[in-house]
Parts: C-alpha cells; structure tokens; sequence
C-alpha cells in the first residue's frame, strides 16, 4: 500500500512539474510566437548591427548599411539603404521604463544562427522582446513576444495545480483507489 501511495505522490509531483513548465513556455511567448523569416536583404547580410523594436540595422558583405523596418507587418520591399544609425526612437510609449539589450525572457530555439541580436523593452504593464537571428545559409528570422508580468504568478500557480491534478486524479483511480479497495476487504474478511 505504501509503494502504490509513493507512486501516486510521485505522478502528482511529475505533473505538477510538467504544468508549471508548461505555464513558463507559455508565459514566455514560446506557444504563441513563432519564427518568421522575413524579406532577404538585397546583398549578403555580414553583420548584424543594431535593433530598435522591430527594426534592423545590418552591414551586407560590401560594407553598404541596409535597414529592415517593420519586422512584424512589412511583406516586400522593406530593405533601404542607410548612411548611418539613428539615435533610438520611443514610439508608443514615450516614456519606457527600461530598455536592454537582452530579452526579457529566453527566446524561442532556432537552429544553425549565425549572430543573433536581442533586446527587451519593458514597460507598465508588458516585457516585449524582439530578436533578429542570422542564419548560417544567410536568411533572416524575427521574433517577438509579449510577456505580461501581472498575471505571472497566478499563470504559474494555474499551470502547477492543472499539471499536478491531470496526473493525481488519474493515479488515485488507476493505482491508489485499487489498493485502499484491496486493503478494506482483507480488513473485512478478518
């Protein structure tokens, strides 16, 4: 009875460990953003050079400094040729409360990158990160997703308890229930 007890308490365990991963894969944005691959630049990318939002500044293999502006809306004709890199500029929100140059919270996985170029503006209510990742065969791929910092701990709490009852209840009736059923008619029979 112990054992059967012991392994119920494991699975409940387990599943509570695979809900919360599954609540932090959510919180980050990885369920519901995704790598796209945007318009290919018109020369060979060399360097990746600065980001602002979902804006790109790269240098092409000429040393010739190209801006891709947009990321998430623009479909053809994107790429323009630039003299230099502006200074930052605040669009909606005129005042962030901080901007680095590393996401908020780790971004998707993508294989074969090349260079890759990050950053995170967090604000009043919402982290947003943007990265740009150069591939090895050249192509370049964005990513953006928003984290929203208020709702964090009940998500975290939801995903740990869902997890954690998904395998429980099936574990006390499949393996628990059997054995207390098991264990009250030997006690009967007596």
């Amino acid at each position: 009875m112990l054992k059967r007890f012991g392994l119920t308490l494991l699975l409940t365990i387990i599943g509570g460990i695979l809900g919360i991963s599954l609540a932090i894969a959510f919180v980050w944005g990885w369920l519901d953003a995704g790598w796209q691959q945007i318009e290919a630049s018109p020369e060979p990318i060399a360097r990746l050079i600065s980001i602002e939002r979902d804006q790109v500044w790269v240098e092409s293999e000429s040393g010739i400094l190209y801006k891709y502006t947009d990321a998430e809306n623009c479909q053809s004709d994107c790429w323009t040729v630039v003299n230099s890199i502006p200074d930052p500029v605040w669009y909606d929100n005129p005042d962030p409360i901080e901007t680095k140059d590393t996401t908020c919270s780790p971004a998707l996985l993508l294989f074969n990158v090349e260079e890759r170029i990050e950053q995170c503006h967090i604000e009043m209510w919402v982290s947003r990160n943007y990265v740009f990742a150069l591939r090895e065969n050249g192509n370049l791929y964005f990513w953006q997703s928003d984290i929203y910092g208020e709702w964090l701990v009940i998500e975290l709490f939801f995903g740990l308890c869902t997890g954690a009852i998904c395998l429980s209840v099936p574990a006390f009736l499949f393996i628990l229930l059997p054995g207390i059923l098991k264990w009250f008619s030997k006690r009967q029979k007596r």
